[in-house]
């Protein structure tokens, strides 16, 4: 994500502006010391002109069928 916010030309601080996330907030996730809601991605995401996948890891962007599944308990 630091790299899409530098490729845009932005800086953290006005990304978290933009998308409302509290600056402290967006640098602890952003740091992945937590992680983004869906809804968090989709407005970042909007804001750099990037697709949500960009920030989804790898594994998530293959087809849902390669995808572990949790064993039912």
């Amino acid at each position: 994500m630091l790299s899409a916010i530098k490729e845009a030309g932005r800086t953290k601080l006005s990304v978290s502006d933009a998308t409302g996330i509290p600056y402290p907030t967006f640098n602890r996730k952003a740091a992945g010391k937590s992680e983004f809601s869906f809804t968090e991605l989709l407005e970042i995401s909007e804001e750099l002109g990037a697709t949500p996948a960009a920030f989804v890891p790898e594994a998530f962007r293959q087809a849902p069928e390669a995808l572990p599944l949790a064993e039912a308990s």
